[in-house]
């Protein structure tokens, strides 16, 4: 089959490399479990991996982590420096009995530095296994919801849509619980990118404003504005693109969920119908990101012309004031001439007259630009 394909063009390469690229500091292993209709959260530490763990979570961890994991699972988990391939059959693949899903996702937006790192996502031995070394808030407001509330990410067993939920679908089964989960958090990433971009055309609307108003001044912009002026289209433009490669990997990662339900169980139709919402929601934020897009190379085209005008704005003053100041260095050089013959240099008003002659001279042309409205 086609996952398989993609498996063996893979291999099971081993993580050699993975101590270059370990952080050291918290390593954890977050296991949920489910009750019911309640899930609970356990920090586990060298106890072993119950049989009742619907989704391991791990955070930073090290080999000893890693291994315990595997060993639960049967399964090989991708090392960091894999999770950072940009293949798309190193990001979505079935290895061994594990369907592995490396997606990049934003983290900090609300901090100075956002930034970009990936996280794998495995559905093996009916459980989901999450690896991250970074802490999305995604993550933690799915978490949040799922111990708090199961309906509020679309989690019931009953055959009643979820009335006022953003994925109003449920009736997952037994069966399909690591399935639901994933879904769930990725519809909680693809809600954070959403926030994300919402920000960004917030941001665009300030920075047009100030660009627009700043246009109305009679004093010129100053290099500083400039510079922070570009420095904000420059951040908006690079998290949009961000979000972008996001919701790029998220277009073939909907597929290939689809063709994993449908090979393990054609009755999953809500599944199905959650993924859908989800790849709509991602075509729609695709075409806001190339607005986005386009209002940033617009904004940056703009200030780009503003600073030309500004520029030769200055260079029109130098040079009206450079031929108004021609004839008075003409007068003065006719003047500073060493000739013993010159009528005017015994006459006892020839300095007061040339200093007249000057000023009029630079005054008159003067007058006549400004009259033109050159300066």
């Amino acid at each position: 089959m086609a996952l398989e394909a993609l498996g063996a063009r893979r291999g099971r390469r081993r993580r050699d490399d993975s101590d270059r690229f370990e952080k050291r500091g918290l390593q954890v292993i977050a296991v949920y479990r489910r009750d019911g209709q309640q899930f609970s959260r356990e920090v586990i530490g060298q106890e072993d991996i119950a049989e009742d763990v619907v989704w391991i979570d791990l955070f930073e961890p090290g080999q000893d982590e890693i291994a315990k994991v595997e060993a639960v699972i049967g399964a090989s988990i991708p090392s960091r420096a894999e999770m950072m391939e940009i293949e798309i059959s190193s990001r979505l693949y079935r290895d061994d009995a594990a369907e592995v899903m490396n997606i990049p996702i934003i983290h900090g937006l609300h901090s100075d530095t956002p930034s970009f790192a990936p996280i794998t996502f495995m559905l093996a031995a009916g459980r989901l296994v999450t690896i991250r070394y970074t802490d999305p808030a995604s993550f933690r407001i799915f978490a949040a919801r799922l111990c708090h509330d199961p309906l509020l990410v679309g989690i019931e067993d009953s055959d009643k849509p979820l009335p006022g939920t953003a994925y109003a679908l449920s009736g997952i089964g037994e069966a399909h619980i690591a399935e639901n989960l994933l879904i769930g958090i990725l519809e909680t990433v693809v809600d954070r990118i959403a926030d994300l971009l919402e920000t960004i055309s917030v941001d665009l609307d300030k920075i047009a404003s100030d660009i627009f108003s700043s246009s109305a001044r009679k004093k010129p912009i100053g290099t500083e504005d400039f510079k922070r002026i570009l420095q904000r289209i420059g951040a908006a433009g690079d998290l949009a693109s961000r979000a972008r490669e996001t919701l790029a990997i998220f277009d073939r990662l909907v597929p290939f969920l689809q063709l994993i339900l449908e090979e393990r169980d054609k009755s999953a139709a809500n599944l199905r119908r959650r993924l859908k919402i989800v790849a709509r929601d991602v075509r729609s934020l695709n075409d806001f990101c190339s607005f986005l897009s386009n209002k940033t190379t617009f904004l940056l085209d703009t200030t780009v012309g503003m600073i030309s005008i500004e520029q030769n704005g200055i260079i029109k003053i130098f040079s009206v004031a450079s031929v108004a100041f021609l004839p008075p260095t003409l007068i003065a050089s006719i003047y500073g001439m060493n000739f013993r013959l010159m009528p005017e240099l015994d006459w006892s008003f020839g300095y007061p007259m040339a200093i007249v002659m000057m000023v009029m001279s630079a005054l008159l042309p003067t007058l006549y630009f400004r009259s033109k409205g050159w300066f």
